[in-house]
């Protein structure tokens, strides 16, 4: 995909700006890239957790912090520029964010815009205020004094990130948890914890009984029972916007994976709260170009599958409502995620030809040798097609109801 002339003329003059700044500014303003220091004295690992000392650095002001590491990754663990966990020993607000103890270093090696995650989670928390996706800042990162590239720091999803009450006896976290399908897949550790509960220890209680209870009610519960209890089950208005942003990405890779399911308390249904949508606007998991040649499914999940097929749920207009008020309200258009994609454009521009040097566009980890400002033209050319290509799909939906 090659910039358009426009676009490579405005990204000179965003540049120009940029390099012309001496002062951090909250919006649209100049701005020093944060940096993060990682100092440890021995190999930082997959397997184990290592001492370390981060610093946080922002415009010459720096938080010396002791903390714990280990990289982190599945399908990502492969690459040589790895992403990290990182425990400090007490919570700090880094960059503004909110204020936690436990983050994630995110690499975001095989996505060259770095914006995908960021931008995904951002329009989730836009589009309604039960959505949970984490919160991001973009930083530098420096191992042992050594340039390590640009990273995108980020919340991780946890019992404390989802709200949870502790005092609460039905509250519970699971990560990726196979519920959407019928037959028991088999993963790694999944012997003794099938769901992937993390919250409570699943040796202190275990949710798997509730669990396969939601599961069997996916599945076999007839249409009238499922259209009456579903809304006891999930969280409706929820599930909308995460099956809208599943649409919108083309994030077929989140369908029945890259999510947490969690329950805050007695009073609240279940809830999905995304992560990791690399494999989206135009773009899938491992790279591919997809310029929307293959479209998500969402009959491959059973909850959206029966949702729209079942007439009596009324699910279709709900989807169609939702779609058509973030549309009226700007949050989804496509000059509202070109701004956004600026913002994040202006942000990293001074700095991605230092990641590229270290870590190059031409690597064999890539399908394609595509450079940083080709991609960001397809993010554009991306939305310019696929928002229209929605307005026509939920129009289509009203029509045959």
């Amino acid at each position: 995909m090659k910039p358009t002339f426009l676009f490579i003329i405005f990204s000179l003059f965003i540049s120009f700006l940029f390099n012309s700044c001496s002062k951090k500014n909250s919006d649209f303003g100049c701005m020093t890239m944060p940096k993060v220091h990682i100092f440890s004295k021995s190999e930082i690992r997959f397997d184990k957790k290592q001492k370390c000392i981060i610093i946080f650095e922002d415009n010459l002001k720096f938080s010396v912090n002791k903390s714990t590491i280990k990289c982190r990754g599945g399908f990502s663990s492969k690459f040589f520029k790895h992403s990290y966990r990182i425990e400090l020993n007490k919570k700090y607000s880094p960059f503004g964010l909110p204020k936690e103890d436990d983050w994630i270093l995110n690499a975001n090696y095989i996505d060259k815009t770095f914006m995908r995650h960021k931008l995904s989670y951002d329009l989730f928390r836009l589009m309604g205020p039960n959505n949970l996706a984490p919160e991001c800042v973009y930083v530098n990162v420096y191992l042992n004094k050594e340039y390590e590239g640009l990273y995108v720091l980020m919340q991780r999803i946890n019992a404390k990130f989802c709200g949870i009450d502790k005092k609460d006896r039905t509250s519970c976290l699971f990560k990726d948890p196979p519920v959407f399908f019928e037959e028991k897949i088999s993963f790694p550790g999944s012997e003794n914890n099938y769901y992937d509960q993390k919250y409570p220890d699943i040796n202190d209680q275990s949710f798997a009984e509730t669990m396969d209870k939601f599961n069997y009610f996916l599945f076999n519960a007839s249409d009238s029972l499922f259209c009456a209890d579903i809304g006891k089950w999930i969280d409706l208005d929820n599930i909308v916007d995460w099956h809208i942003l599943l649409l919108l990405s083309n994030n077929a890779d989140g369908l029945n994976k890259n999510f947490y399911i969690y329950k805050t308390n007695k009073k609240t249904p279940l809830r999905i709260a995304i992560w990791d949508y690399d494999h989206s606007f135009g773009r899938d998991g491992d790279n591919e170009f997809n310029l929307l040649k293959f479209k998500i499914d969402c009959s491959k999940n059973i909850l959206l599958k029966r949702l729209m097929e079942i007439e009596n749920c009324n699910y279709k207009m709900r989807l169609v409502k939702k779609w058509n008020k973030l549309r009226a309200s700007k949050t989804i258009s496509v000059s509202s995620i070109k701004f956004m994609i600026i913002k994040n454009h202006f942000i990293i521009v001074n700095t991605v030809k230092q990641n590229f040097d270290m870590w190059p566009i031409d690597s064999s980890d890539y399908y394609d040798d595509s450079n940083y400002l080709n991609e960001l033209a397809l993010l554009f050319k991306f939305i310019e097609i696929r928002i229209p290509e929605l307005d026509n799909y939920f129009k289509n939906l009203i029509q045959t109801n």
